[in-house]
């Protein structure tokens, strides 16, 4: 039984056609058809051409990667903002055998940044990644509660191409966890990969690169032509060149002194790489990092370089923090959540506490913990509870507060004695 077929049985008879994309270059969308969403499978010219063969590009998506497999998952209560776990998060620390929660997250965000999505499914008692090009997303239409028609996901095909000892499956929509943080605006439900507006500045750079390669590999000394007073027969032009190639192509023949024949007459039309090319390749090293929501001085980049001092160095992981990374962790902890049991009243939640990388330097954090210090002890003594006003200050939510009953003399009017506290020792702000 084919794919399709396969695929009609699972929605019940219902007839499906995939989509035949046009031929392209391998980087378009198809647009899906009413049934599916699924991508033209890039997944291998992104793995071998951007991310293995370019590298800026593994700069920019490793720099990404180390840093989101740093945090660690944790359940957090709704109420007080407090972290917490319970064994119902051994899934996620252990998603399949030999493997972590760095290794799950590294996964997932190369599959996001190679493709724009990535599917984790829960098979019992482990997890398994599927990888995103074999997936295709099956969704059907539904009525609403008001009688109106919405299309929603019923479920994932996965269709192995690359495996043939493992056939095509359909799973349910609850079984997989889809984490796709840029929306494809040519879809419903799939992502986009962050690769795809810096296309063509991959390709430029790479071309740039190849340039560079060609001027050491051709010589890395001036280029010239050589002109002679007779004219030369067609052996004799094939044997100087070769004698010239020979003698001073290639880097390890570079600053050789040339001795020519009587007559000979060199002229140089190129002594060096010309500086515009410097500068132009690292504007296109720029672009792939801005898309990536990477900083240049993160990454370590010329752009970046040019301007790295301490401080724009911490304002710069700042920045990458939370301009990229947390809402990454906030959206793949709601993709994950449907994979765990969640307790009442609680949501799965990410622990950054002992990334280094985010930690502030040790007078940023000496003047922190003394105006918390100073918070602390103005809401004390405005009788708030010790535990509320630790709460409260860690979580940097005033909502947490609460009050003994008790206050300073100092608000009374004059003469006015202090109200007894209220029976239980505290009461709510």
């Amino acid at each position: 039984m084919g794919f399709m077929s396969r695929l009609k049985s699972w929605l019940g008879g219902e007839e499906v056609e995939r989509y035949q994309p046009p031929p392209g270059n391998g980087y378009q969308y198809t647009y899906g058809t009413p049934n599916t969403e699924r991508a033209i499978s890039t997944y291998d010219s992104m793995a071998n051409v951007a991310y293995a063969g370019n590298g800026v590009v593994f700069g920019v998506i490793d720099t990404r990667r180390r840093l989101f497999s740093e945090a660690r998952f944790k359940f957090r209560n709704l109420t007080d903002k407090r972290l917490f776990g319970t064994p119902a998060l051994s899934k996620l620390e252990q998603p399949w055998p030999g493997a972590t929660t760095g290794e799950m997250l590294s996964r997932m965000e190369q599959d996001v940044s190679l493709y724009g999505n990535a599917y984790i499914r829960d098979c019992g008692d482990r997890l398994e990644r599927l990888r995103p090009d074999w997936v295709t997303i099956v969704s059907e239409i539904v009525t609403d509660a008001y009688g109106g028609e919405v299309r929603e996901v019923i479920g994932y095909a996965y269709e192995p191409t690359g495996d043939q000892d493992r056939s095509t499956q359909f799973y349910p929509v609850d079984e997989v966890a889809h984490w796709s943080p840029i929306p494809d605006p040519m879809a419903n439900f799939r992502g986009m990969s962050w690769l795809t507006p810096v296309l063509r500045e991959i390709n430029a750079d790479n071309m740039m690169t190849d340039h560079r390669e060609a001027y050491y590999r051709n010589a890395a000394t001036p280029n010239m032509i050589i002109k002679y007073s007779t004219e030369l027969t067609p052996d004799q032009v094939d044997r100087i060149t070769k004698t010239i190639r020979a003698r001073h192509a290639g880097p390890e023949n570079a600053y050789k002194t040339m001795l020519l024949d009587n007559g000979a007459d060199p002229m140089v039309v190129g002594d060096q790489l010309n500086d515009a090319l410097a500068i132009i390749q690292a504007a296109g090293e720029n672009r792939i990092a801005i898309a990536g929501g990477v900083p240049a001085i993160v990454v370590g980049l010329k752009e970046g370089l040019g301007a790295a001092t301490l401080a724009n160095y911490d304002s710069a992981i700042k920045s990458f923090a939370d301009l990229t990374m947390r809402p990454n962790w906030r959206s793949v902890c709601a993709s994950l959540s449907k994979l765990v049991d969640v307790p009442e009243g609680a949501e799965l939640w990410f622990d950054t506490s002992d990334v280094i990388a985010l930690q502030e330097g040790e007078q940023t954090q000496a003047e922190t913990f003394s105006v918390d210090a100073a918070t602390a002890s103005t809401l004390l003594t405005a009788g708030y509870t010790p535990e509320s006003v630790a709460l409260a200050v860690k979580a940097r939510d005033m909502s947490l507060l609460k009050h003994t009953g008790r206050f300073s003399v100092q608000l009374l009017p004059p003469g006015a004695e202090a109200p007894e506290p209220p029976k239980g020792g505290e009461a709510d702000e």
